[in-house]
């Protein structure tokens, strides 16, 4: 990543901000988005841009800004993410629309942009960092899985737009992270009860897991990757327990009464 651009369009999140960090680590030259401006913005940044992620000329000034100063923008690492409990009978319309345009909206338009510029020089990549609920429903917000579902499909289609000028996009679906897994929880589905004890290592995802992630992604080592699905939880999908289970951390396996 020595010397590569890359432009992160959430830099004030915590995954922004370990991303960021990561990334200059090795090397890259790191240009965020934060918003609003007031937040705090990633320490290893060297360029940062305040657009609204509901603002096409926002937008559209922040990723040009990027190019004016370096000429390219060898990776966008789009990684903006909302989610707000909705119903399908009781999601206002404000709301609505504000799900589909942080999540999906805002990656066209990032994408619309930086992609022309790509194209351009015939090389660069994608990384959207999504969630296991592109397909897996979990009731708490259908408009967050449709958002998330519509950002999976946009990367496929970019393959078919973009891969001919050696522009990859990959995608990475989260799953249980600390601090906000609890944020799925939902009467409607017992997808995230006893959420833990499900995992492999009965641990949550954390940011270091995305971050290498995204330097597989971003780096040259993934040259062969375009339209790959990452999914990243620990084996949460394919486990199941309708009651809580006593674990030995050690060896991983169910202790078993002895009464």
């Amino acid at each position: 990543m020595k010397d590569k651009v890359v432009f992160i369009t959430d830099g004030a999140s915590p995954a922004g901000q370990g991303i960021a960090a990561r990334l200059a680590e090795e090397g890259a030259l790191v240009a965020a988005n934060v918003f609003p401006a007031g937040l705090a913005p990633p320490p290893r940044a060297e360029l940062v841009s305040s657009a609204d992620p509901l603002s096409k000329a926002g937008i559209d000034a922040a990723v040009r800004g990027v190019l004016e100063r370096y000429g390219r923008i060898d990776s966008l690492i789009f990684n903006n993410n909302e989610l707000i409990p909705a119903t399908l009978e009781g999601c206002d319309d404000e709301t609505y629309d504000r799900i589909m345009a942080v999540n999906i909206k805002s990656a066209y338009l990032y994408v619309s942009v930086a992609g022309a510029a790509m194209k351009e020089r015939q090389a660069g990549n994608f990384v959207f960092v999504s969630s296991i609920h592109d397909e897996k429903p979990f009731g708490a917000c259908f408009a967050y899985s449709m958002a998330k579902g519509c950002l999976k499909n946009l990367a496929r289609e970019m393959v078919l737009d973009m891969g001919k000028f050696n522009i990859r996009t990959n995608v990475i679906e989260m799953g249980p992270m600390e601090d906000h897994w609890e944020d799925f929880y939902s009467q409607l589905s017992p997808l995230y009860e006893h959420a833990k004890e499900r995992i492999n290592g009965q641990r949550m995802g954390n940011i270091r897991d995305l971050t290498e992630a995204v330097l597989y992604f971003a780096g040259e080592d993934s040259g062969f990757a375009n339209g790959s699905e990452l999914r990243l939880d620990g084996g949460f999908l394919l486990t199941y327990t309708t009651r809580r289970r006593n674990m030995d951390r050690a060896t991983g396996l169910e202790i078993k009464p002895i009464w």
